[in-house]
């Protein structure tokens, strides 16, 4: 993905003092959340679920953009 991806995604992003990242809250202790810029490759931007065990990481903005649209509906 691309960073602009990202953006269009709706993640907000985080400003620390030598880089940034997206992060995209879903609910109370559920949220997905970017590499810092100072580790993005080739401008390869991944998203994963914040501390999860095991890592669920998604490449492809496709993916990412579904499974928000499924958790929105699913919020009451």
């Amino acid at each position: 993905m691309k960073e602009q991806d990202i953006i269009d995604l709706g993640f907000t992003k985080e400003i620390d003092e030598d880089f940034y990242y997206y992060v995209y809250d879903i609910a109370r202790g559920f949220s997905l959340i970017t590499q810092a810029s100072d580790e993005v490759v080739d401008n390869k931007w991944f998203v994963e679920f914040f501390d999860s065990h095991p890592t669920l990481r998604f490449t492809d903005k496709k993916p990412i953009k579904e499974l928000i649209k499924i958790i929105n509906k699913a919020k009451i």
